[in-house]
């Protein structure tokens, strides 16, 4: 899975506990990407989700490692 994928379904699961737990469901844990997150409170597991986004956005910026330049308008 992508990086950009991996972090849409994060954002998913995050809206996903969130629209239970105003219904009054209760998720407290969750697969994304073969990797299962279990945790006490289902802000326990929003909080968890979002750290991961964090390091996935972090990882990817780390992999822009070369620039390209462009002179006289042409590639």
């Amino acid at each position: 899975m992508k990086a950009q994928e991996k972090i849409k379904k994060i954002d998913e699961a995050i809206d996903s506990v969130i629209a239970n737990l105003s219904n009054g469901i209760e998720i407290k844990e969750y697969w994304i990407d073969n990797i299962k997150i279990v945790k006490r409170t289902p802000l326990e597991l929003i909080d968890e989700l979002r750290r991961i986004k964090k390091l996935t956005v972090k990882d990817m910026q780390k992999d822009k490692k070369s620039v390209k330049y462009v002179f006289g308008g042409s590639y």
